[in-house]
């Protein structure tokens, strides 16, 4: 049972990272692209999922497929040091937290209303 409910909740993280960033799934669960929305979005999820679910680095290749441990590392350390020097970073961090655990999840819109109000760009 809590599997299926972690799942669900990664779902919603995955579909907030997809509107935030205008990716498509893939590239946030799989490393072939280096686009800088692409690296962005993998960042993002790389952190929540060692923030908020305690994966270990080493593990993270089992969410994202083809991630080294160090490379999970190095985005954790990055995601860390952007967020504390650039607020754009620390808004569309706290916007997509917002988007992940909210009920209403699916609403795409809400999601570009909440990055407008707050001037969040790219």
């Amino acid at each position: 049972m809590q599997l299926i409910r972690m799942e669900e909740k990664l779902q919603h993280a995955r579909f907030a990272l997809k509107t935030i960033f205008e990716v498509l799934e893939i590239d946030i669960v799989e490393m072939k692209s280096r686009k800088k929305n692409n690296v962005y979005a993998r960042m993002f999820y790389n952190y929540y999922l060692w923030k908020h679910y305690n994966i270990p680095h080493n593990h993270m290749k089992k969410h994202i497929k083809g991630m080294h441990h160090a490379t999970s590392i190095y985005l954790k350390n990055k995601f860390e040091i952007d967020i504390k020097t650039y607020d754009s970073v620390e808004m569309e961090w706290k916007t997509f937290l917002f988007f992940t655990d909210y009920q209403d999840w699916k609403q795409q819109s809400s999601i570009k209303d909440m990055q407008k109000i707050h001037n969040i760009n790219k």
